[in-house]
């Protein structure tokens, strides 16, 4: 037994020796590679997002679209994209085992990039059997990826610098439009500052009213003047002034003063003369007469039948008799009347004019402030517009890196050894799989049931 497992234990060394051995000579025939690193710091950028920046967005920052993703993810797969590695293969000419350029993925395979902790760093990794070689790569990467970002970043700018090129014209005339709106509206409402125009439309309300106050009551006083000049007379307005008509004819005032004449002969001879006799006869032709011509007179003034002769005599035969003076203030009193009323009522047109427009000033004074505030939208956005497009004219020529190399890589002085640390530790694996076989399969051939069976299978053959 014992001499069993001692030739077991060493079955199993010399395996696991063998192994290792084995694992330790190929390590020695791997060729060795290099690790070139490094570091990117990623800035705060003012073009992330051209347009936004017009919209008031701000793109002073790297941002992502995804709230469980970082910007510096989205840089990572630029850094890895097929543009970026092509460019580098071209330029260093980095060739493959068929001595053709190397593809893009396969330049992606050595390549690690990942985000250093807590920083806005991202550390480049990349391996090659050339520490030059592996330095370079890693440099030009780093070199096209900021170039790379330049005209990414340029090429927006431009776009977005067409777009609001082509967005001006429509600018300029909403610009022209409100400034024309607000024109129309202030010239059609005859709107000057609205504010000192309603303090005027108050003074000049308060004022109007005061001077239909006066008027109304001159306009009583005159009213209570004119019916009692009427009442004396008994004419109406219409009468007494068809009658100083008429009276201011100088062939009615003489013929009243005939027909006054008359009748006084008349009065003198009817006590000596009787009716029919001729004297009498004659002066009452020559009455009949001069009525006549008076009532013609009176049918030419417009008298008509509502001025009788009596009314023409009874105003008196002089001017300075009293009822003429009556009738002369009496007409003199109603046109004094009838302008009043004409005055009252410019005066209250004037101020129901000027207290509707003061009404109106409210509504005029918030249609001005939208429509100025229209003004105010478009010159303002017409204002951004130039700014943005001379902001993007700039940044289409500008060469500012978003990024900062703060460790360029270098040709590393060492190896790996990541290879032959692999090929040993796959070694020794394998010898101890196998040592740990042999000691198994060993103990178990070994042991007295494997024996027994075996003797009996022997005992049968030999019968």
């Amino acid at each position: 037994m014992n001499r069993s497992i001692r030739e077991s234990g060493l079955l199993a060394i010399g395996a696991f020796t063998a192994c290792v051995a084995l694992s330790v000579f190929a390590s020695t025939r791997v060729e060795p590679t290099y690790t070139a690193d490094a570091k990117l710091l990623f800035t705060k950028q003012n073009n992330a997002s051209v347009l936004n920046d017009f919209a008031g967005a701000g793109g002073d920052r790297l941002e992502s679209l995804l709230n469980d993703q970082t910007p510096l993810t989205t840089q990572m797969e630029i850094i890895q994209s097929r543009p970026v590695l092509q460019e580098t293969i071209e330029i260093l000419g980095l060739q493959g085992e068929d001595g053709d350029l190397l593809a893009p993925d396969a330049l992606r395979g050595s390549l690690e990039v990942g985000i250093v902790s807590g920083t806005d760093v991202l550390q480049l990794n990349y391996v090659s059997a050339d520490p030059d070689t592996a330095a370079a790569v890693v440099n030009t990467i780093i070199d096209r990826y900021r170039e790379y970002s330049i005209t990414q970043n340029r090429a927006e700018a431009s776009e977005a610098k067409e777009f609001l090129l082509a967005q001006l014209p429509q600018s300029e005339l909403a610009v022209q439009q409100a400034e024309t709106e607000l024109r129309d509206f202030l010239e059609q409402n005859n709107i000057g500052v609205l504010e000192e125009e309603a303090t005027s439309l108050v003074n000049q309300v308060e004022r109007l009213a005061g001077e239909a106050a006066a008027v109304q009551s001159t306009l009583e006083g005159t009213r209570a003047q004119a019916n009692a000049l009427q009442s004396k007379i008994g004419l109406t307005a219409d009468q007494a002034f068809l009658v100083g008509t008429i009276r201011q004819n100088p062939g009615v005032q003489e013929a009243l003063l005939d027909l006054q004449e008359v009748e006084r002969e008349m009065a003198a001879e009817g006590s000596q003369f009787k009716p029919s006799s001729p004297v009498m006869r004659q002066l009452q032709s020559r009455k009949d007469s001069l009525e006549a011509f008076l009532q013609e007179q009176i049918a030419l003034a417009g008298g008509g039948s509502g001025i009788s002769l009596s009314r023409i005599q009874g105003a008196g035969a002089a001017g300075d008799d009293i009822a003429q003076v009556l009738i002369q203030d009496f007409v003199n009193t109603e046109v004094s009347y009838i302008g009043l009323q004409q005055q009252l009522t410019t005066l209250r047109n004037a101020q129901a004019t000027y207290q509707q427009r003061l009404s109106s000033i409210p509504s005029l004074s918030a249609q001005k402030r939208a429509l100025e505030r229209r003004v105010t939208v478009a010159e303002d956005t017409y204002s951004a517009l130039l700014t943005r497009v001379q902001e993007l004219e700039v940044q289409e020529n500008e060469a500012t890196y978003n990024t900062t190399v703060i460790e360029p890589a270098s040709p590393p002085l060492t190896s790996d050894g990541g290879a032959t640390k692999k090929y040993l530790a796959v070694g020794v694996f394998a010898g101890a799989v196998v040592a740990l076989g042999i000691v198994i399969g060993t103990q178990v051939l070994s042991s007295p049931l494997v024996k027994t069976t075996k003797q009996r299978e022997l005992a049968k053959t030999q019968h």
